[in-house]
């Protein structure tokens, strides 16, 4: 891409961790069809999924994810299909009907998405689904039934790490969430940073189509 990650403009001060950071934002679109890209990053008690849209929609979430919960394989696979979740929620509420093509770099979180279209309801091993807190729903079987009824959705695979600038912004946004709940980047410097970066990569998406 020739753009540097936020995170080489991140400044470095000692900070305490968090147990969770969440950022939902919205800039520039690109004209054209709705193109959204998902991605996560996994610690060993940590996760965060990343988002950006040429809807503009972008937006991050990252939050403390005790080992107990799913095995290590699952865990990468859950937090893969929640980004996908978050991503897919802010797009559909302010273009509801409209084609999207949703880019996913996991294979296996592609399989789920693909079953699910097809009205299956196979989760990751491990997952939870059982009623959260005050009746919510979990996001996985949220997903699973916008899979299932959301007309005009195609979920299909981006190769990870091949310069694809909408790919690689939805992965720089997941490592910027890890770093900000394991205290290496301040909380106060996501609102700057998230629609930066989400700016520069759209900007050089236009490019690459325009080319």
């Amino acid at each position: 891409m020739g753009r540097r990650s936020p995170l080489a403009h991140a400044p470095r001060p000692a900070v305490s961790a968090r147990r969770q950071v969440c950022v939902n934002d919205k800039v520039k679109a690109v004209a054209g069809p709705i193109v959204l890209a998902t991605d996560a990053s996994v610690g060993p008690d940590r996760v965060a999924s990343g988002y950006l849209a040429t809807t503009g929609h972008t937006g991050l979430r990252a939050h403390l994810y005790p080992k107990y919960l799913v095995r290590p394989q699952s865990r990468v696979v859950v937090t893969e299909l929640r980004a996908v979740y978050l991503g897919l929620k802010a797009v559909l509420l302010t273009h509801p009907g409209r084609p999207i093509e949703v880019r996913v770099d996991n294979l296996q979180a592609l399989r789920h998405l693909h079953g699910w279209q097809q009205g299956g309801s196979d989760m990751p091993e491990g997952y939870d689904t059982h009623l959260r807190a005050q009746g919510r729903r979990p996001s996985l079987v949220k997903l699973q039934l916008l899979a299932e009824y959301t007309p005009h959705l195609t979920f299909v695979h981006e190769k990870a790490h091949a310069g694809h600038p909408l790919n690689e912004a939805a992965d720089s946004l997941a490592k910027l969430g890890l770093r900000c709940v394991r205290g290496a980047v301040p909380r106060t410097e996501l609102p700057r940073l998230v629609p930066l970066w989400a700016a520069g990569a759209l900007a050089d998406y236009r490019r690459s189509q325009a080319a």
